[in-house]
């Protein structure tokens, strides 16, 4: 566009914007887009790190978590299926997969990283916690007082491991532990090693 007809342009707007207010209308422009860079970080020294997530989709619950060390290297994951359920439900049974797991490796040192925040409020709130898996809620907290614990909240596209094995745990009827990593889950875990971004984008 030449620089004559960039002004006739601006000049045609001014004139229109001018107009549009003399007859007070309300003007919306687009909300501009806000892109924001998420990051996994691994956990410090002598710490395991568990990202867990919980799926629901066509009536079937799932969960599925990723366990790493200071490194970022694979130390194990699990996928399962959840007879019943809904969204809730099922990241409560991420992380309680996670904690009961860490337990029986004596990871004393447990960082459980999460993209609910209702999840990460539930260890303040037992409140939030259905009454159907209250009971193994309340032993997870006795197993998690007995551990250097800490549970955070990373937007869900920093949890993308987790996120595509609570997709395969949709397909599944019981509950896998794979101690090799799944085709499915490498491109994200290679990116997550090495340090890439992934972004989140918003409307401000």
């Amino acid at each position: 566009m030449s620089a004559h007809n960039s002004k006739l342009s601006a000049s045609s707007s001014i004139t229109e914007f001018t107009i549009l207010k003399a007859f007070n209308v309300s003007i919306h422009p687009p909300r501009s887009m806000l892109v924001k860079e998420v990051l996994w970080s691994p956990p410090i020294h002598s710490w395991i790190k568990g990202n867990c997530v919980g799926a629901f989709a066509s009536g079937k619950a799932a969960c599925g978590g990723i366990f790493r060390n200071r490194l970022g290297q694979f130390l194990g994951c699990f996928a399962e299926g959840l007879s019943y359920g809904n969204s809730l439900f099922a990241e409560l049974c991420g992380a309680m997969r996670s904690i009961e797991f860490a337990q029986s490796k004596s990871w004393n040192n447990f960082w459980l990283e999460t993209d609910s925040m209702l999840v990460v409020q539930a260890f303040k709130n037992s409140a939030i916690v259905p009454w159907q898996v209250r009971n193994r809620w309340n032993n997870c907290q006795i197993i998690i007082s007995n551990m250097n614990f800490l549970a955070s909240h990373i937007y869900r596209e920093g949890n993308s491991c987790a996120d595509v094995l609570a997709n395969i745990g949709l397909t599944l009827d019981t509950y896998v532990y794979y101690y090799s990593l799944p085709l499915q889950v490498r491109s994200d875990y290679v990116k997550n090693r090495l340090g890439w971004p992934s972004f989140r984008f918003n409307h401000s």
